[in-house]
């Protein structure tokens, strides 16, 4: 609501919050402080996110990933988990989270 109403104001660039101080990026904000200004500033917050991410991977050093801890993991079935059921799997890859109910079948 703030940078809707016509402040400038933005923690990221006030404090020097993390690494955003490393990337270049404009603060939104909109003066006329009613709902479609806010809406605005969202919206042209989402592209500023953009532009920081693009940066951000520009950033990132070059060549491939390989996972050298690959490694499974399965639980069985346990009652004292409520039907859920859940994985690690990887192989070269990072991990990622297979998570199912009972309703997904």
């Amino acid at each position: 609501m703030l940078r809707a109403s016509g402040i400038p104001w933005d923690l990221r660039k006030v404090d020097r919050y993390e690494s955003y101080d490393e990337f270049e990026w404009e603060i939104q904000w909109q003066k006329q402080g009613d709902s479609l200004a806010r809406y605005l500033v969202r919206l042209s917050e989402m592209t500023e996110s953009i532009k920081i991410i693009q940066q951000a991977l520009e950033g990132l050093p070059g060549g491939p990933y390989e996972n050298l801890e690959s490694r499974g993991f399965d639980k069985k079935r346990n009652p004292e988990w409520n039907d859920f059921e859940y994985r690690f799997i990887s192989k070269n890859l990072p991990y990622f989270l297979n998570y199912r109910n009972k309703n997904f079948t």
